[in-house]
């Protein structure tokens, strides 16, 4: 089903205001995805992007044998999935499944060509979000690898709660979390349990709460 209304957005995501969807009369169809569905995979053509309306959606890539995974982003409501790909007009780059039940919003590539050649602020928008995503990576980059695993693991909890917010329940498993900072889940574990021992942050299974925010910030000193 095509529809075109308000779409609501986190405001750190810096891409519409409200009234721009209402506005501009933008299609898009919903679609409500089960736990574990594959959103699209890596290689498919990148015929549109995705806005997350709820749930959360994981990126990632599988080694050639497809035992491991190494997890790139996980995307909360109100962040773009694939802009970058449909706005170059190429194919996805990874993989792209729902963590939990989740809904997302399909923008077509035609839709997305007609914005970009006639609402400016959708093309900065554009723009801001992929220069982001590139800064994001280059960090990321970086941070796998030269910090060791406290500071990796004080680095994604900060920036992670910063989106998503500090009592929420992580919706992924140790293996995934592990995967995100290149670590092992044995190594992750520990380097937890320290977190907590020294009362920095409090577990209770998926979730994790921050306790000492200074802490965690002089790790990356």
């Amino acid at each position: 089903m095509i529809s075109a209304a308000k779409i609501t957005i986190e405001p750190d995501e810096m891409m519409f205001r409200e009234d721009s969807f209402q506005n501009q009369g933008i299609k898009f169809t919903r679609k409500k995805m089960a736990k574990n569905e594959i959103l699209f995979s890596q290689g498919e053509q990148a015929n549109g992007f995705y806005i997350v309306e709820s749930g959360s959606i994981r990126s990632y890539r599988s080694s050639g044998s497809g035992e491991k995974q190494h997890t790139f982003k996980i995307y909360h409501p109100g962040t773009w999935v694939g802009i970058r790909d449909a706005a170059i007009g190429g194919k996805f780059l990874h993989h792209a499944i729902a963590l939990v039940e989740s809904t997302v919003l399909f923008v077509e590539e035609e839709e997305l060509r007609r914005l970009l050649h006639s609402d400016l602020e959708f093309q900065n928008s554009v723009f801001r979000r992929v220069t982001t995503e590139a800064v994001e990576s280059e960090n990321k980059i970086y941070s796998l690898g030269t910090r060791q695993v406290h500071a990796k693991l004080s680095e994604f909890l900060l920036q992670i709660f910063k989106s998503q917010g500090e009592d929420e329940e992580l919706p992924f498993t140790r293996e995934i979390m592990a995967s995100m900072i290149g670590v092992t889940t044995e190594t992750l574990v520990r380097a937890l349990a320290d977190f907590k021992s020294r009362g920095w942050v409090e577990i209770d299974k998926r979730k994790i709460s921050i306790k000492n925010e200074e802490a965690l910030l002089r790790l990356l000193d």
